[in-house]
């Protein structure tokens, strides 16, 4: 692995992969909900589909044709702190798919008529996506109860149709500057293609100003619940929701050890939860725990649906098996997982995407920046000793956010709470 300041203040990352087939392209950028206001929120999101208007002089048209004619396509995506654009190709493709990259870092030149097109996409998007975004935004406001983590990626339509061109093309110009993107590639790479793709894009005149975020610290809203208790009433469900989340203090948690536990608390099908809640009790059809990350926090959730009249069993039944973690974290725990963080790490070789989309959110995070031998080696020195330390940690009283949805009549917060002792 190589990491490369280029003299126009662009980082690039190169990643060879001996014997593999294609090239994997990926662009980031420090940018989303986490970092937007009220006013503007779902702007970069906006600013990402622009992209597939126009790229300096190739038409939307243009865009999807090239692409397709060396098989592949141009992707883009946005996230709470980040956006991305990316790309995979086989080699002889590589230095005509680099034109891509290169017209998204210097286009700015998009017109009224397109801009009111694509707001009508992300529009038609926001309501298809309402029942869904309605969900997580319950989810969000719950956890983050007022921070701009709670911010929709989407933003919502009143707020689009508010967004000017000029609005746009100078966030544009804010947010593509030094320091705050990264350009990753992975794969089939000679050191020629690194040397090419460096003078190209040196060539490329990055904005010198630095951004600066809006951005207040996530201890303001996490690790000071009672527990936290939320009840949303859908009277037409058969079924109980339910969502249980604990905050996690990355300063005091490492993210691989988190997603260690993870995978032993929900994460597979030998998972205690798994094993438990579903197999041996039967009474969910599927439950399983995850993990959200961000530059300076965490979440571990478990989500599973259920009938009312079992909710206290299961409720109770996950606390003891969480409680057990704190004391009891076997070798046979840590055999089972332990594999999938380190040699299924070289699966990566496998599928580039993965690796290049790891380092680009490493970088955007301000995380440190490794190799898949380096992982492997941090990874391997996490022990079930470690993993009690870590669920000591999480599993308390104050870290705890519950959301129950559905027909929730004759539930009360008292009642949940007592249901969830630590």
């Amino acid at each position: 692995m190589r990491v490369t300041k280029l003299s126009n203040g662009l980082t690039f990352i190169s990643y060879p992969i001996q014997h593999a087939k294609s090239v994997e392209m990926g662009l980031y950028i420090k940018a989303g909900s986490r970092y937007e206001t009220k006013s503007n929120n779902g702007i970069t999101h906006l600013l990402e589909h622009i992209h597939f208007r126009q790229l300096g002089d190739m038409s939307q048209e243009v865009i999807y044709q090239e692409a397709e004619c060396m098989g592949s396509s141009l992707r883009g995506t946005t996230y709470k702190e980040m956006m991305n654009f990316h790309m995979k190709v086989r080699p002889k493709y590589l230095e005509k798919s680099l034109l891509f990259f290169e017209k998204i870092l210097t286009t700015f030149n998009w017109t009224d008529e397109q801009l009111e097109s694509e707001k009508r996409i992300v529009s038609n998007e926001i309501y298809e996506k309402e029942d869904e975004q309605e969900l997580q935004l319950i989810s969000d406001e719950t956890i983050w109860q007022g921070h701009s983590l709670s911010q929709p990626i989407l933003g919502d339509e009143q707020t689009i149709k508010r967004i000017s061109l000029e609005e746009l093309v100078n966030y544009k110009k804010e947010i593509f500057c030094k320091g705050n993107m990264v350009f990753v590639i992975t794969g089939a790479i000679e050191d020629n293609n690194i040397k090419s793709i460096t003078k190209q894009f040196e060539r490329i005149p990055i904005a010198d100003n630095k951004t600066t975020f809006i951005d207040k610290s996530v201890v303001e809203t996490q690790f000071q619940r009672t527990p936290n208790i939320v009840m949303k009433k859908y009277s037409s469900w058969s079924l109980l929701d339910v969502q249980l989340s604990f905050d996690v203090n990355l300063k005091l948690v490492k993210e691989n050890e988190l997603l260690f536990l993870n995978s032993i608390i929900g994460g597979g099908d030998g998972s205690r939860l798994q094993k438990e809640i579903r197999e041996k009790m039967g009474l969910v059809y599927e439950i399983h725990s995850y993990v959200e990350t961000y530059n300076d926090a965490a979440v571990l959730s478990i989500f599973f649906s259920i009938e009312k009249k079992n909710l206290q069993l299961g409720l109770k039944k996950i606390m003891d098996i969480l409680n057990n973690l704190r004391v009891n974290i076997s070798q046979r725990d840590m055999d089972m997982n332990k594999t999938f963080f380190t040699d299924n790490l070289w699966f990566w070789l496998e599928d580039s995407r993965e690796l290049n989309f790891q380092l680009g959110c490493d970088f955007i995070e301000g995380k440190e920046l490794l190799t898949i031998e380096e992982r492997i080696k941090e990874n391997e020195k996490i022990d079930n000793y470690r993993l009690r330390e870590v669920s000591n940690i999480i599993f308390k009283r104050e870290n705890i956010s519950l959301i129950v949805m559905g027909t929730t009549k004759g539930l009360t917060k008292k009642l949940l709470k007592d249901w969830l002792e630590v």
